[in-house]
């Protein structure tokens, strides 16, 4: 019997992610093969498809033929496995993911004589490693001493592992960050050696970076949060910089977050696997509670000597003007070496709620979320909506709005420091990638802030209680992330001043130089309030007979329904132990639901935002 084609057709509908199949007209038979896009006549219409694999048909009737094979094969056996996994991960179809993983076709492109390989690189020195006491194999979540260069040293690590005879991956968070990374590998290794894989690039470039990378010209990818399914050969080392950054999450269904997927694409490889930052996230956490990661950062005595310094204010009652005269004077200390850096949340309404008498954010005693006011301007938690009336630090009623921004800011430093250049740095007066190292002041939104040569004299961090008092489940390991990666363009002895509670435990974290006891911390509180990373957490949204409904089909732990602006939303929870029968669940329901028309309810497992709306 002639093989027939087993064809993904691209849809979004739960019920069809699965494989049906096609003849293979005589013509169409060398061309096609697995991981060649096709042109398929279903439920008489031409879609789009891939072919997975030949083999034997257990259909009797007859079969719609292939209309066109197009190009040739750009999906390896290696990529499609993970993007199976990912869909079963995320609770979605293979067709949703697939289309992060291999860009859009360009035929002008194709055909084209492929580079004569690069020179493989001599072995790289490590030594910026040492101190770290980095593993040559299995999966390492590292935190990078805010003065050290972590792209130097994850270019040092794809470049070993090249002269090694192998491949690497590098994910980071922006485009910036890719611009630094490449900048950074291309100065220890062959230039053309190294693909970018970017959003910011044209079609026909990203197509054409696929092809290269296919045929093995290009051994190490850099690039954004897609790049984590670049088809590179012999992948021996993959890379995660600043996991915490929300921007490394798909918004797109079925949201995967390219840390998750570099994990998974770890294990099925074998790949050696790097996930650092500046701080740790409650995630990566968790991971060494398993046992399944190494610790990385810096030993005892090396942290010890090569700490940096940050204080925040003691006795914040006793001056609660925004800018207080303490914070004043590190200002003004700073201008006598050189340029200033400070820091200030986005622009905006009250995004939380602080406590009037002791100047905490105000949380939720039950499950650790943020409190903002509702619709109606009660005090609700955002993750488990409880209305809330009393402070969990001291127990006063009377709370305060918060928000800031840089115009703000700006202005207020101009008018203290007249004759010091005061200059922002943010989306609304546009993002500066460096200043020169003449003294002003530089206020700057968090991930704007501008590198300047030997570091800034000083850093003042202003309205800390935005940050910290934001509804999200993830409040201050994102206030920490966000703090340290200001610490890190300050030069080494800097001063650090948060305007913030010295009691808090994120602002403690800080001053103690010690960011694993805070990740530590958020991974226990989560654990007990049963959420990510712990448990796996599956949200639902949708109308309120929607999502009824749906939830009438499956058994296990719900948070919700509850009403919400757009509609209703639902949390269902599972340890991880039982995560897997939980997603088999939902893409169960989710394909019933499909199948027989009902109303969509939208899914999103473990989501970053959680808590907050």
């Amino acid at each position: 019997m002639a093989d027939v084609a087993k064809v993904a057709v691209e849809s979004p509908l739960p019920h069809l992610d699965r494989l049906f199949d096609f003849s293979i007209p005589e013509a169409l038979d060398a061309d096609a093969l697995p991981g060649c896009r096709v042109r398929v006549r279903f439920h008489g219409r031409l879609v789009n498809g891939w072919i997975i694999e030949r083999g034997p048909t257990e259909f009797d009737g007859a079969l719609q033929p292939l209309q066109r094979v197009s190009g040739p094969p750009v999906l390896t056996d290696e990529v499609l496995g993970l993007c199976r996994r990912v869909a079963d991960r995320y609770a979605g179809t293979f067709t949703d993911v697939l289309r992060f993983a291999v860009p859009s076709r360009v035929a002008a492109v194709e055909g084209r004589p492929p580079q004569p390989p690069a020179s493989t690189p001599a072995a790289t020195d490590m030594g910026v490693w040492a101190p770290y006491g980095l593993p040559d194999q299995g999966v390492s979540t590292w935190i990078c001493h805010p003065h050290d260069d972590p792209f130097d040293m994850l270019a040092r690590a794809a470049v070993d592992t090249v002269a090694r005879g192998g491949g690497a991956v590098l994910v980071v968070p922006d485009a910036r960050d890719v611009r630094r990374l490449h900048a950074a590998v291309s100065a220890l290794c062959d230039p053309e050696l190294v693909a970018v894989v970017s959003a910011e690039a044209s079609n026909r470039v990203r197509y054409r970076t696929h092809l290269q990378i296919l045929d093995g010209s290009r051994r190490i990818v850099i690039g954004t949060r897609s790049a984590v399914f670049a088809p590179v050969t012999d992948l021996a080392l993959i890379a995660v910089w600043d996991d915490g950054d929300d921007v490394l999450v798909e918004p797109q269904t079925p949201g995967w977050h390219a840390r998750e997927v570099a994990a998974l694409r770890a294990w099925q490889v074998r790949a050696r696997l790097i996930v650092g930052g500046y701080t740790r996230t409650a995630a990566t956490a968790q991971w060494l509670v398993d046992g399944t990661a190494a610790d990385v950062r810096l030993s005892r005595e090396a942290a010890r000597e090569r700490r940096y310094r940050v204080d925040a204010l003691v006795e914040p009652d006793a001056d609660r003007r925004r800018i207080p005269a303490r914070a004043f004077a590190v200002v003004r200390s700073g201008l006598e070496q050189g340029p200033v850096l400070v820091q200030v949340p986005r622009a905006g309404a009250a995004t939380g709620l602080i406590c009037a008498q002791c100047g905490h954010p105000i949380r939720c005693s039950r499950c650790g979320g943020g409190v903002r006011p509702d619709r109606a301007g009660r005090p609700r938690c955002r993750l488990c909506h409880e209305l809330k009336h009393a402070c969990a630090s001291c127990g006063a009623t009377d709370f305060v709005g918060v928000g800031a921004g840089s115009q703000r800011s700006a202005e207020e430093l101009q008018k203290a420091f007249t004759g010091v250049p005061v200059i922002r740095s943010d989306a609304d007066s546009g993002v500066l990638d460096t200043i020169d190292a003449a003294p002003s002041i530089v206020v700057a939104t968090p991930g704007s802030e501008p590198r300047v040569p030997g570091g800034y004299a000083a850093l003042l961090v202003l309205d800390t209680e935005v940050l910290l008092a934001r509804s999200a489940l993830r409040a201050r390991e994102e206030a920490a992330r966000r703090w340290m990666a200001a610490v890190a363009v300050t030069s080494a002895g800097a001063a650090t001043m948060l305007v913030a509670p010295q009691d808090l435990p994120v602002v403690q974290a800080l001053v103690r130089n010690d960011l694993a006891s805070l990740a530590d911390m958020e991974r226990q509180e989560r654990t007990q309030a049963h959420m990510p990373p712990a448990f796996r957490c599956v949200r639902l949204r949708g109308t309120s007979s929607a999502v009824s409904e749906w939830l009438a089909g499956y058994s296990g732990e719900v948070l919700g329904p509850l009403e919400t602006a757009d509609g209703s939303e639902a949390l269902l929870l599972a340890s991880r132990d039982r995560a897997s029968g939980m997603l088999h669940a939902v893409q169960r329901i989710q394909a019933d639901r499909s199948k027989a028309g009902r109303p969509p309810v939208e899914v999103r497992v473990d989501p970053v935002d959680l808590g907050e709306g």
